[in-house]
């Protein structure tokens, strides 16, 4: 999907990390949500691949760290769209990025999931973004590095 195409949507998630080009597609799709009048649902992802049951106390506290990112991640973009009057809602879960961002476009029956083209994840775009653009059934805007 080219930024700027006009399609019938519903519901629009975004997909965060917290990334400059997170940033940039949470933009992107508040503007979306703002111009079609659609609730703009934000998920952002403890990879439990690197937070997953820690044992020692330092994976605990970086565990601890991860999901404190995560919320700041998806307030940031709460706030954000509540300054254009969009209707939003806001989650952090746990699991493998690319599986719970599906999951979730699922069980919101999502019409279109937003991603930028980078992300602070060791896997950019040629990874869970990839995934996602690969695995979706619903349409996909990747959001390009500088676009807004």
């Amino acid at each position: 999907m080219i930024p700027g195409d006009y399609y019938v949507m519903g519901v629009i998630i975004l997909a965060t990390d917290g990334s400059e080009y997170a940033r940039q597609a949470a933009e992107r799709a508040i503007d979306l949500a703002e111009e079609r009048g659609e609730t703009l649902h934000v998920i952002c992802v403890v990879d439990r691949r690197r937070f997953e049951d820690p044992v020692l106390s330092s994976a605990e506290l970086a565990t601890i760290y991860a999901e404190d990112h995560a919320a700041v991640c998806v307030d940031e973009v709460v706030d954000m769209a509540e300054e254009h009057n969009v209707v939003v809602r806001g989650e952090t879960r746990h699991g493998v990025p690319h599986d719970v961002i599906l999951e979730y476009a699922e069980e919101v029956d999502a019409d279109v999931i937003v991603m930028g083209e980078h992300g602070d994840h060791d896997e950019h775009f040629r990874g869970v973004g990839r995934k996602v653009a690969d695995l979706a059934d619903r349409d996909m805007e990747v959001v390009e590095a500088g676009v807004q």
